[in-house]
């Protein structure tokens, strides 16, 4: 429960909006996401590949990374490689001090690794009618990390895939 707190938090508040509407927890929904913003650009990653959601933690810089590799912080005892998510896509953010800044801790394969997002929305949940196999604009510098979009209460929820991400050699890569 400890490393997964916010996260926790996070459904518990959507069970008790959902109890207040008079929905039933969300059991009738078949895909949940965590929906973050990233320079106006709202995504939702799923929850299977969300860890964790952290505020900004103490960070010790390292040498010779590209500059979005900001460093590493001691997460109760783990190393955690932290990522400006908007330096590497090259998105600016709108948040001009780290410390309003969330971090989604990601593990998938042998990679643990926090992205630096500028706000974590909360939680989402679709159902598989709401699901539409049509990626954001290929120019976006989200396009090689999204797997389609759902449509929701007229708006279109584009998916940000970390497992995508932590394939991609540029990101894997980050020594200068």
């Amino acid at each position: 429960m400890a490393s997964r707190g916010f996260i926790e938090l996070l459904r518990l508040a959507d069970l008790a909006r959902a109890r207040k509407s008079g929905r039933r927890g969300g059991q009738e929904f078949d895909w949940q996401g965590v929906v973050f913003e990233i320079g106006g650009q709202r995504m939702v990653a799923p929850m299977g590949q969300v860890s964790e959601v952290l505020t900004m933690p103490e960070y010790t810089s390292l040498p010779l990374v590209k500059p979005w590799m900001l460093g590493i912080a001691n997460i109760r005892g783990r190393l955690l490689p932290l990522t400006d998510l908007s330096q590497f896509l090259q998105v600016p953010s709108r948040l001009t001090q780290m410390s309003q800044r969330k971090v989604i801790v990601i593990e998938h394969d042998t990679v643990f690794s926090g992205l630096l997002v500028d706000q974590v929305l909360g939680i989402e949940q679709f159902t598989q009618d709401q699901y539409r196999p049509e990626a954001i604009d290929a120019n976006s510098p989200f396009a090689p990390y999204n797997h389609g979009k759902f449509f929701k209460n007229d708006q279109d929820w584009y998916t940000f895939m970390p497992s995508l991400l932590v394939q991609d050699l540029q990101y894997t890569d980050a020594a200068i």
